[in-house]
């Protein structure tokens, strides 16, 4: 069976506005001198609350959550959450209930994604500051007392197998859309950041043969850490899809580690001046933690000769935190 027509026939709750937009970075190819074409694919743009790659994920647990019979959803994460505030959204979507355990003490400001939580009336739990392996444990304990009060919950567990699957969709979608637009787009460039991203591309481009050249960015681990978890991740998506990956990581992809700084969260200079460099030459918003970092290196890259087609970076969104981040 082809991989489309596997991919087509798992649970899915269509909630995202796709294909997302394609968007030609003319400003940025007369800065940089560029020999090929630039292209900035909108994942900010998913139509569900403040938009972002998280809701291409979700598709895919809310069909698995409702395919189970479930009618809530319980996911943990900091206050700041993207995920957390695009689960309770896409869940509202989709006629499910949300609950979002948070390891942050609940803050006096409302602000960012807190204040679109608290517009949503999302249910929450203010763990207070703690580690995430001690969140994720008290997890199991929330999801208990949810099924105690009559609610049928479904877990979402970080980012595995699951949550890729989201972005292996996605080198299907790219391709049959660049394909329509008559483009010869080879490369393709997203963060890594838990590898959710990295891992799904990685994953779909190679069960399509190849169609582009993958770039992944590293905002936060080194080489080693960052392919674990992405050899992590494709092994959960080859058990639900029954489709092997027979290729070895840095084979099959480009993972570049020598941008992410000190790592997740902690900007470099050239990051911290991307968040407004890029949107006055482009007029397109982008936060700290993921795009900068990855738009430091697709510049740099491009710069250096070292992209050697028409290329383009997948806006991953964020929107909703970088309210809260200055």
């Amino acid at each position: 069976m082809r991989f489309e027509e596997v991919m087509a026939g798992l649970p899915r709750e269509k909630v995202a506005c796709l294909p997302t937009p394609l968007t030609r970075l003319t400003n940025e190819e007369n800065y940089l001198h560029a020999a090929h074409g630039m292209y900035l694919k909108r994942d900010d743009l998913t139509g569900i609350g403040a938009g972002g790659n998280k809701v291409r994920c979700m598709e895919y647990i809310l069909g698995a959550a409702k395919a189970e019979g479930c009618d809530t959803i319980l996911v943990s994460g900091g206050a700041q959450s993207n995920f957390c505030s695009l689960a309770a959204a896409c869940a509202a979507h989709a006629g499910l209930k949300c609950v979002i355990l948070h390891n942050s003490d609940e803050p006096a400001e409302r602000q960012g994604n807190v204040l679109l939580n608290d517009i949503m009336g999302v249910e929450r739990i203010w763990m207070g500051a703690c580690d995430s392996s001690i969140r994720e444990q008290h997890a199991f304990e929330v999801l208990e007392q949810l099924k105690q009060r009559g609610d049928k919950p479904y877990l979402i567990r970080g980012f595995g197998g699951i949550n890729a699957l989201g972005y292996a969709n996605a080198i299907i979608e790219m391709k049959e859309q660049f394909t329509a637009m008559g483009l010869d787009i080879r490369h393709v460039f997203a963060p890594g950041g838990n590898a959710g991203i990295a891992s799904g591309l990685i994953y779909g481009n190679a069960l399509l043969d190849f169609p582009f050249r993958v770039h992944i960015i590293s905002v936060e681990d080194d080489e080693t850490v960052l392919c674990e978890h992405i050899h992590s991740a494709i092994a959960e998506m080859e058990e639900i899809t029954g489709m092997p990956f027979a290729h070895e990581i840095m084979d099959a992809a480009d993972i570049v580690v020598r941008y992410r700084g000190e790592g997740w969260g902690i900007n470099t200079p050239e990051s911290a001046q991307m968040v407004f460099d890029f949107t006055r030459r482009e007029g397109i918003h982008i936060e700290n933690i993921y795009n900068a970092k990855l738009l430091v290196g697709y510049e740099d890259m491009i710069r250096r000769g070292e992209v050697d087609g028409d290329s383009v970076v997948i806006h991953t969104g964020g929107f909703g935190s970088l309210f809260a981040q200055f």
